[in-house]
């Protein structure tokens, strides 16, 4: 991979070389709004854009910690959903020497005491928020992000309907989920093939006499109780932990050139 040059900076951010040069060195900084050079120094960051001084104090920086952020759950099922998740990733993180720092909420969203922000199912318009008021790299899980800077782990649900389709046959079965926060994802599933039910705590009961394919254990579970035709494809394993792993790598080590949205099956 060839290295990233101060053209590739600016054909990122939609600014000249000059604009990027200047922003970089911190000279005649009047001259630029506050989203346009946030948007140059995101990308040096994110990209570890060498000779800035700027990111070679990042690289210097490192704290060992990781901030985990979710949507404060009101729904039981979520919380479990969640706590399921975290269960996982929490025992790979700390195996690598890594303080997880678990927040519903932050009361101050300039960051400078982890080494990245994970942000669980959070929406769109609350990750963009904290992106331009920090530097450390943010991933966002379960949680469609529309700017190809920042990596995402995300459900393949294109491979949960075909395994639906296998065990029951085309347009013969609900996709069922528990309630989530992120919009993106949300629109993007209603482009499925497929009936899309979200429910809550007090709707499980009501899922009985038709075929169920789910990706929430603890719906599953729950629904077992009721309707012996339901299917599940586990969205909390191994294979996603490991993708948000080695995403957070490339993330904090601001490898180029590489995919930033991962889909898990």
């Amino acid at each position: 991979m060839e290295k990233l040059t101060i053209k590739d900076i600016a054909r990122l951010a939609g600014v000249s070389v000059a604009t990027v040069s200047y922003i970089i060195n911190g000279k005649n900084a009047e001259r630029y709004t506050a989203d346009t050079k946030q948007k140059v120094l995101q990308i040096v960051n994110l990209y570890n854009f060498q000779p800035s001084r700027i990111a070679q104090s990042f690289a210097l920086s490192k704290s060992n910690n990781v901030i985990i952020l979710s949507e404060k759950y009101e729904s039981v099922l979520q919380k479990a959903e969640s706590y399921d998740f975290l269960r996982l990733f929490g025992n790979a993180f700390e195996r690598l020497g890594y303080n997880l720092i678990i927040r519903t909420y932050l009361e101050n969203t300039k960051i400078d005491t982890a080494d990245a922000i994970i942000c669980m199912g959070v929406e769109e318009d609350r990750f963009l928020k904290l992106a331009r008021e920090n530097f450390v790299p943010l991933l966002s899980v379960d949680g469609i992000i529309h700017d190809e800077l920042f990596f995402q782990i995300v459900q393949d649900f294109g491979y949960v309907v075909e395994c639906a389709e296998k065990k029951f046959g085309k347009n013969n079965f609900a996709l069922v989920l528990v309630d989530m926060y992120n919009q993106a994802v949300k629109d993007e599933l209603s482009k499925l093939p497929c009936e899309v039910i979200f429910i809550g705590d007090d709707q499980v009961r009501g899922l009985t006499g038709c075929n169920i394919v789910t990706v929430n254990a603890s719906l599953y579970k729950l629904c077992g109780e009721y309707n012996e035709n339901i299917l599940l494809i586990p969205a909390n394993t191994e294979r996603k932990v490991n993708a948000l792993v080695d995403c957070f790598y490339k993330a904090t080590e601001r490898v180029q050139g590489v995919c930033h949205t991962v889909r898990v099956r």
